[in-house]
């Protein structure tokens, strides 16, 4: 082969020749640079910055106490070492090795990348998966701008969160899953059931979905004979069964890790609503908090118009898209299963709709667009002019949120921030000549938060009055954990009046602002 062919047959080069896909790779980028570019070194903040820390926090001790995939650690010591089971962390580990060409302080910024380029990454394959079927270019934006509308889709998609990483990865499995159907590839096939068990690795409510894909495929494969040859069979069950058993596999790993490290940071068992109490309180909560987090009342409009669309164009869906619709009636009934089975959550963590909520309606609003993009003349004229605004909308309206969201003032959500006061806690650990390697307690209500904002691995601990604890009840904790600088918020210190003269006897004071940081005098002291 001749070097020009070589060169032609790169993916750049075959992007340049694909004007239309050149132009949404440029939209869909530009969009998410405006979107993100501002927030790329941001650390864990707003809704769920202790769940983000959490994430975050791995890819630091990845770069600080070795790459050592199999054992992550993060910065809390309540585990041994601060080892813990998680879901698979790759993110966390490419941005670790990121930190080794740009640097230790620009991991947040490689992290914050990673996920926004996976999200860009999802919605190119959803411009292709629209557009190589009908050549309706404004069309194939429309899921991208859905998707950047959507209040906590928008905020975790440039954050530490797996959940929008794995979504989009799926939804790339599923582009290639479909065209396998068109035609009859196997190398599509497996590079989709390669996706979706990364996908359901990152994120094991995905593997549902992985499962999902594998039963259609097989029972297609049983009706249809001339769906695969003889070996592609054996191959799909071979692919399959590795897909899920890494996926077993890793879980297994997670839970075990978790019980010989005393661990519980994340948690590995089921969670189901137990009872109508829980199931109302549930009710109660999305209505009041999540509803219009999830989603605005756009969202839902256009998701009910593509609801009768669905029972509009059941027989043609029937014929022309048949693996589309019957991977939607899929979804929806994975997203069923895990609210039975992960349910009593969803009150607390809006992102666990992510994976089993959102890709049905993202199915449902991609077979909307691919019926009404099948269209010529004066209707195809109108859907464009109606999908180009209805973009240009959705997008404008989600950048807003999205700068709201990321805001300290973001009610009634931001009344529960609680991480404000540690902003700027590592410069002034830096200038208190903290050592990096010290361990700390963080007198806080979460569980990696103070760690990543004051950058010291240690635990933290919120008692119910901060006032009323004796000072020996500190220091016994501390010895007990070999923990030598006790680190307060200004607030919680103040309660802390009446026994300034202990305190004083005890501790040396090395830092006010923004925190109140304490020296333990005696470090010998036994417990």
């Amino acid at each position: 082969m001749n070097s020009s062919s070589s060169i032609a047959s790169t993916p750049y080069q075959r992007l340049l020749s694909r004007p239309h896909h050149l132009a949404a790779a440029l939209l869909l980028t530009g969009v998410a640079a405006v979107y993100y570019l501002p927030f790329l070194h941001e650390l864990p903040t707003a809704i769920h910055t202790w769940a983000q820390s959490d994430r975050f926090s791995l890819a630091l001790n990845f770069y600080d106490y070795g790459f050592h995939f199999l054992t992550p650690r993060t910065s809390s010591l309540t585990s041994i070492g601060g080892v813990t089971g998680v879901e698979f962390p790759l993110q966390a580990y490419l941005a670790a090795l990121g930190g080794l060409v740009f640097g230790r302080d620009n991991i947040v910024a490689v992290f914050r990348g990673l996920d926004v380029v996976m999200t860009v990454l999802g919605f190119f394959y959803m411009f292709r998966l629209i557009y190589e079927r009908t050549g309706h270019f404004v069309a194939g934006l429309v899921p991208a701008a859905f998707l950047l509308a959507s209040p906590f889709f928008a905020f975790y998609a440039g954050s530490f969160l797996p959940d929008p990483f794995s979504l989009s990865l799926s939804f790339i499995a599923y582009f290639y899953w479909l065209r396998f159907f068109d035609q009859r590839q196997f190398s599509d096939l497996r590079r989709a059931l390669l996706l979706l068990a990364l996908a359901g690795l990152i994120k094991t409510t995905t593997a549902l979905l992985f499962g999902s894909v594998v039963g259609i495929t097989v029972l297609w494969a049983y009706f249809d004979p001339t769906l695969l040859l003889p070996r592609e069979r054996w191959q799909l069950l071979v692919w399959a069964g590795l897909g899920l058993g890494v996926i077993g596999y890793f879980f297994l790993h997670n839970q075990q890790l978790n019980e010989i490290y005393h661990s519980g940071q994340f948690r590995a068992s089921t969670n189901p609503v137990q009872d109508p109490e829980t199931w109302h309180e549930l009710q109660q909560s999305v209505r009041r908090y999540w509803w219009l987090e999830y989603a605005t009342r756009t969202h839902y409009r256009i998701l009910a118009v593509c609801a009768v669309l669905l029972l509009g164009f059941a027989r043609p869906n029937l014929r022309r898209y048949l693996p589309l619709t019957l991977l939607l009636l899929a979804s929806v009934a994975v997203a069923g299963v895990f609210v039975l089975v992960m349910g009593s959550g969803l009150s607390i963590h809006d992102y666990h709709w992510i994976c089993s909520f959102v890709p049905p309606a993202l199915l449902l609003l991609l077979l909307g667009l691919l019926n009404l993009s099948q269209y010529t003349g004066r209707i195809r004229h109108a859907t464009t002019l109606l999908f180009a605004a209805l973009t240009i909308f959705l997008i404008v309206i989600g950048y807003k949120r999205l700068n709201r969201r990321m805001s300290d003032d973001y009610l009634p959500l931001s009344q529960y921030y609680t991480h404000q006061w540690m902003r700027g806690g590592a410069a002034e650990m830096q200038q208190a000549r903290v050592p990096t390697t010290a361990n700390v307690l963080y007198v806080a209500d979460a569980v990696n938060v103070a760690q990543v904002y004051f950058d010291r691995r240690g635990i933290s601990w919120e008692p119910a009055d901060v006032g009323a604890v004796p000072v020996d009840d500190y220091l016994n904790m501390m010895a007990a954990d070999s923990l030598d600088y006790l680190v307060f918020s200004p607030t919680d210190f103040n309660r802390l009046a009446p026994q300034q003269a202990a305190l004083a006897a005890a501790f040396e004071t090395i830092g006010q602002r923004p925190a109140v940081i304490l020296r333990r005098r005696d470090r010998q002291r036994p417990w």
